[in-house]
């Protein structure tokens, strides 16, 4: 990358593909309400030796950075100006065909007026005005992570599909790294490729991991005994002239004759077995 400064702008020299990944990468982050405008764009900053796109939307926070040298200078760029500049970036690399595409540049203007220049068309980029929050403090250092530290975390799937799949289509072998400390920390990613690294940061989702498993569900009542047929006016009359019962005790006497007489069976006028038949 080369680097030419001018009073109101610095012109920086790129390979098509390398910006072209980034971009295509960084849309991901950028906030889709406008509650936070600058959100809603992509912050553009070179700075220390690197080129680094950064989005966030208050829940996950994207940075991808390459290797590009010359003076600081920054800008916050709408996603639909980026955006528009894929269709360019792609015709460039076709141009410049598979043996020379590492030699051909395009032209990134980052200044009062930002712009990128394919040789072929220029696209004017568009500012959003306001300052970008400091996203460099939210992304947490290597160092922080202990190699042997289990912890469990809960995470948006749809974040967490969108960052293996940018490192599945532009990373090394497809390796995506995932770090996290414990279930309230952010969760921090990482892939690369020989022309620039990523960083995503995602913001881990409640989830009360202590709750005692919910209680089984009830069995289910017993069903009903079946209805007993009442005792027929014969046994029950049987029942007063053997013992001496009375009415309300009928039953329970005719079932005892029931069980000492194998063939006792009876049934009442209606047809309907009495209580006593089968004991």
């Amino acid at each position: 990358m080369t680097e030419t400064a001018t009073d109101t702008a610095t012109e920086r020299e790129l390979a098509p593909a390398t910006l072209y990944a980034m971009i295509d990468q960084v849309l991901h982050g950028v906030a889709r309400d406008d509650s936070r405008p600058v959100l809603t764009g992509v912050h553009v900053k070179i700075e220390d030796g690197a080129l680094t796109l950064a989005s966030a939307d208050g829940f996950q926070l994207w940075a991808l950075s390459a290797p590009c040298q010359g003076a600081s200078a920054s800008a916050i760029l709408t996603a639909d100006t980026l955006k528009a500049t894929l269709p360019a970036l792609k015709a460039a690399i076709k141009a410049a065909g598979k043996y020379d595409a590492d030699h051909t540049t395009v032209t990134l203007t980052i200044g009062e007026h930002c712009a990128l220049d394919t040789g072929v068309a220029r696209i004017a980029l568009l500012k959003i005005a306001g300052t970008y929050p400091n996203y460099g403090q939210l992304i947490p250092a290597l160092d922080s992570y202990a190699a042997d530290a289990g912890c469990h975390i809960a995470i948006n799937g749809t974040y967490l599909a969108k960052i293996a799949a940018a490192a599945a289509k532009y990373g090394d072998s497809g390796i995506l790294r995932m770090r996290t400390t414990t279930p309230s920390s952010p969760m921090r990613c990482d892939w690369k490729s020989d022309k620039w690294n990523a960083t995503a940061v995602v913001m881990p989702m409640f989830v009360n991991w202590d709750a005692p498993a919910p209680a089984p569900a009830p069995a289910p009542a017993p069903a009903p005994a079946p209805a007993r047929a009442s005792v027929c006016e014969s046994c029950t009359d049987s029942a007063r002239e053997n013992d001496g019962a009375s009415a309300d005790i009928a039953e329970s006497v005719c079932i005892e004759f029931g069980a000492e007489l194998s063939d006792h069976y009876c049934e009442r006028e209606d047809g309907t077995d009495c209580a006593c038949t089968g004991h």
